[in-house]
């Protein structure tokens, strides 16, 4: 019976991931050819097509054409490019293909990105296989990956900073999630606290120098016209399908300023990541951080909270098992969202023993030096 149950559990991890790998090919089966299919792509292959073809450089189709601030403020949405230009570049090699093939070509490369993100992170076996099962059923990875927008690619890339956060990989893997979606500039306040100044000098060098890649293709000038586009929007928190504590507010009859509601849900991922590089591990802020940048915006949309799967693995690799819910709080209704980030959030925050199913910290482990050689991980 006890070689039985040993045998059970070193199978369990094997069983869990294949279910949820198998449950994620049907559904991505399914999701081909569906409503909203590539809804977001196509504006980041567009971009991408007119850069491969020099309209960005002689001006003839911006990638920021005139009148999508207008079209944006107005609700309509399609086609508009509103991300800074290294996400248009970096999507270059695919405009080789017909618009159709680039598309499931994307699909494809975000579904093998998912997999190797979890296989990434580093938490026990038995934690990475769970987690795989349940971001199988969560709606925000499902919504994702229908959109072919980016929520799973910098999932993927969180848990490489995670999992390499002692060494030089993970400040450059961050400036890349930094130029494509700020937010994650976030994870620069417990680095200024913890003093990590050469982690930071990376993040920022690493910055620029994408930045500088980007120039043979648009051009100074694209940046000055994506400034100018980011200007002239209006009020990005109450645009439609856009989610914040304002509009959990507005949706229980609560009242007070819009400003006050977005300001708090920005502060909260602030002050709960420098709270955590000051009185946790820098393993436990760095995942604070990394969550906290779902708040860390006047708005989010609901395939950001891909991004629970940090924390819930987090927790799930200390016993707090009852972490593993948190991504599918994804399926509550949009007012309930905001609340959820900022539970996700906190949660990593709470005492390593909480409601934990074995010895706190087990199959998890301390951070190294900076730049020095980090114990092995799982």
């Amino acid at each position: 019976m006890a070689n039985t149950g040993r045998a059970l559990t070193r199978l369990a991890p094997f069983v869990l991931g294949a279910v949820g790998v198998g449950i994620l090919l049907l559904v991505a089966a399914s999701l081909i050819g569906s409503s909203g299919y590539g809804y977001d792509f196509e504006a980041y292959d567009l971009a991408a097509r007119r850069i491969a073809v020099g309209e960005a450089i002689d001006g003839t189709n911006l990638l920021y054409p005139p009148g999508l601030a207008e079209a944006y403020n107005s609700g309509q949405y399609a086609r508009l490019y509103l991300y800074p230009p290294p996400l248009a570049v970096a999507l270059i090699p695919l405009t080789a293909l017909a618009p159709s093939q680039a598309l499931l070509a994307w699909f494809v490369l975000r579904l093998v990105l998912l997999f190797a993100g979890v296989a990434l992170l580093p938490i026990s076996a038995l934690a990475r296989g769970a987690l795989m099962a349940v971001a199988a059923i969560s709606f925000p990875v499902w919504y994702d990956l229908n959109l072919g927008n980016i929520s799973i690619v910098l999932f993927a890339l969180s848990a490489v900073i995670w999992r390499f956060r002692d060494g030089p990989i993970a400040p450059v893997v961050l400036a890349a999630c930094g130029v494509i979606r700020y937010p994650f500039g976030l994870v620069l306040v417990p680095w200024v606290l913890q003093r990590r100044w050469r982690a930071i000098a990376l993040t920022l060098g690493a910055g620029v120098v994408i930045g500088l890649a980007t120039l043979p293709f648009v051009g100074i000038q694209g940046w000055f016209d994506y400034l100018a586009a980011i200007r002239a929007l209006g009020d990005v928190s109450a645009g439609e399908h856009n989610i914040s504590l304002a509009t959990t507010a507005t949706a229980l009859g609560i009242p007070g300023p819009e400003i006050l509601w977005v300001t708090l849900g920005i502060a909260v991922a602030f002050v709960a990541a420098a709270w955590s590089a000051l009185r946790r591990d820098p393993e436990t802020a760095l995942v604070v951080a990394l969550t906290g940048t779902i708040l860390f915006f006047p708005f989010f949309h609901p395939h950001y909270l891909v991004q629970l799967l940090i924390p819930a693995a987090f927790l799930a690799g200390r016993g707090q098992w009852w972490g593993l819910a948190l991504p599918l709080l994804g399926w509550l209704p949009g007012a309930g969202l905001a609340p959820v980030a900022i539970v996700a959030t906190l949660a990593p925050l709470l005492p390593p023993g909480f409601l934990a199913l074995r010895p706190a910290g087990a199959g998890l482990h301390g951070g190294a030096a900076e730049f020095g050689t980090g114990p092995t991980r799982p």
